[in-house]
Parts: C-alpha cells; sequence; structure tokens
C-alpha cells in the first residue's frame, strides 16, 4: 500500500512497493488535475503492456511530478525500468526497448529530425533503462528518484522525497 503524502504533497522519502491499481487511485482519481493525469495514466498502461511484452519480469520505479499533489499538472510520469540482464532478449527486443525509452542527442535521417531529447509514448513518459543488479546503476537512480524539485524546476538542497516500485 502506497503511504500517505507528506504535509507538501510528496511520497515519504523511500521506495515504496505498488500496484498500478494503487498509482491510479492516488496520483489519478484522488489527486488533482485528475483528467490531465488521466491521459497520461492511460499511456503509463500501455507503455506497461509494451514492456510486458518484450521483458517476461521487471520493476518499474515511478516518479516525477506525476507521484506528487503539486499545484501545476505534470508534464509526464517518469520512470526507471530495470531490466535483468539474464533475460533472453534477442536483437528485435533490444530494438523495441529502445523506442520505448527516452534518447537524448537524436538524429533521424528519414524524415531529418534532429531532437535534444525524445520521450516515448508522445512526451507522456520519460523512461531511463537501467540493467538491475549493477548496483552503480541503481544507487545513481535511487539518489535521482529521491530529489526534490521546486516549482522553478531547481532541486531544493537536501530535500528528499520517496518514489514507487512497481514488479511485474
Amino acid at each position: 500500500m502506497i503511504p500517505a503524502l507528506t504535509g507538501g504533497g510528496l511520497l515519504p522519502p523511500g521506495r515504496h512497493p505498488a500496484t498500478i491499481a494503487e498509482i491510479e487511485d492516488l496520483f489519478v482519481e484522488r489527486a488533482p488535475h485528475a483528467d490531465h493525469r488521466r491521459r497520461i495514466f492511460r499511456a503509463f498502461q500501455l507503455y506497461s503492456e509494451l514492456i510486458g511484452e518484450i521483458v517476461a519480469s521487471g520493476t518499474f520505479w515511478v516518479n516525477g511530478g506525476f507521484c506528487t499533489y503539486k499545484e501545476e499538472p505534470p508534464e509526464d510520469i517518469d520512470l526507471a525500468v530495470l531490466v535483468d540482464p539474464t533475460l533472453p532478449l534477442t536483437g528485435k527486443d533490444h530494438e523495441k526497448l529502445a523506442s520505448l525509452i527516452t534518447l537524448k542527442g537524436v538524429q533521424a535521417m528519414e524524415p531529418q529530425v534532429l531532437a535534444a531529447r525524445l520521450q516515448p509514448m508522445g512526451g507522456l513518459i520519460d523512461s531511463f533503462l537501467i540493467v538491475a543488479g549493477v548496483v552503480a546503476q541503481e544507487e545513481y537512480w535511487d539518489e535521482t528518484w529521491s530529489k526534490v524539485k521546486g516549482p522553478d524546476g531547481q532541486l531544493i538542497p537536501g530535500a528528499v522525497k520517496g518514489y514507487l516500485e512497481v514488479s511485474w
């Protein structure tokens, strides 16, 4: 069960197990800007299905403004996708995964595109791939997901918050 939010509308520090249904209840149905959040959540549900078709089991670390009750509506939902390196993934599987993660410094030939950042699901998902069990990667994302940004988008020194963990 997801713990109660702090007075500032944040999850208490730590990684909290959750189900997709619990996320929908707390961060869509009971959250401010529910109609806006519902669209992001639908993208997350479809995204979860697509990842699940490629990777038989794994974990999402769910974070970002979506997991808060801030004054402004969230732009997207932030995900770290932890994938077990021992799973038998084909070259085609890796290609599909690449299309489902946030890409930076993208250049495409046809049509000609140059983008600083390209997010899946029409920008409703901000997703990063983590090799499960690689301590340095997990520690980096744990620390990153625990940081708190103010209304101006700048980090608040010393402030920490929690995030969610969904496994399948």
